[in-house]
């Protein structure tokens, strides 16, 4: 049984392989998009078609 004191701060963990490509592959595009924004501000990246 898990208990709170087992915990550790989320810089200290490996991280978990996913199998799914597709999954990842929105993580990273997500990472960058948000790496982008914190650039060049919350309005620098948005959807690719505006109507």
């Amino acid at each position: 049984m898990p208990k709170g004191a087992d915990l550790v701060d989320a810089g200290q963990v490996t991280e978990q392989i996913s199998l799914d490509g597709a999954r990842e592959s929105r993580l990273v595009a997500e990472q960058a998009m948000d790496r982008i924004r914190k650039k060049f501000g919350p309005d620098s990246i948005g959807p690719a078609a505006r109507r």
